[in-house]
């Protein structure tokens, strides 16, 4: 799984060759999805195409939480972006290594940890839920691929799904955080966050 999603960023004739070894060796229904999302980004394609599901923004957020909740679902189905991972339902990937974000501490905390986290990127052994992950893939850093806007609404959407309840992200909190770390230049390691925001 890890190759196949590392495929699509390649160029397209070394990365369809990627994808063809792993077809060989056969998709199981845990590398499905990542498989159908990694020839879609070569193909220049949206994984799913017109069919992209509807959502409606929960009850209580603010009519704008609300747009920015309905924005930020789009940006976690963009191919390698949230959801490759972490799945549609928010429950990751255990045999994959992929930790769940339903009912996650590390995103319905503070919301400073999770834009941090999300800036800068995450890698190394860390504990979700009771369960530790080895965090040999990393987690990928968006602070050049999403803007303070995007950042903020992909935030509010998974603070705010899978069973989630917390308070929405605003743009002006990322980019405060962003100015704030502007200095980090290595991704975060778990155990840091984990003693900086006092999680167990």
């Amino acid at each position: 799984m890890e190759a196949i999603a590392a495929a699509s960023y390649l160029p397209k004739p070394e990365a369809l060759g990627i994808l063809a070894i792993a077809q060989a060796k056969g998709i199981d229904k845990d590398t499905e999805q990542t498989f159908k999302a990694a020839n879609a980004a070569l193909e220049g394609e949206s994984l799913g195409g017109g069919d992209r599901r509807h959502v409606a923004a929960p009850k209580h957020l603010s009519k704008k939480d609300g747009q920015r909740y309905i924005k930020g679902a789009e940006v976690y189905e963009r191919e390698g972006h949230c959801g490759t991972c972490h799945q549609a339902n928010g429950a990751g990937l255990p045999a994959a290594q992929f930790p769940p974000i339903n009912g996650s501490e590390w995103v319905t905390g503070d919301p400073e940890l999770l834009i941090k986290l999300s800036l800068k990127g995450l890698v190394g052994p860390i504990t979700v839920k009771g369960q530790k992950y080895p965090g040999v893939v990393p987690m990928t850093p968006f602070e050049h691929l999403l803007n303070d806007e995007e950042l903020a609404s992909v935030l509010t959407y998974v603070r705010n799904s899978f069973g989630n309840k917390a308070s929405p992200i605003q743009p002006q909190q990322v980019s405060k955080v962003r100015k704030d770390i502007k200095a980090q230049k290595l991704m975060y390691a778990p155990e840091v966050l984990q003693k900086e925001y006092k999680l167990k």
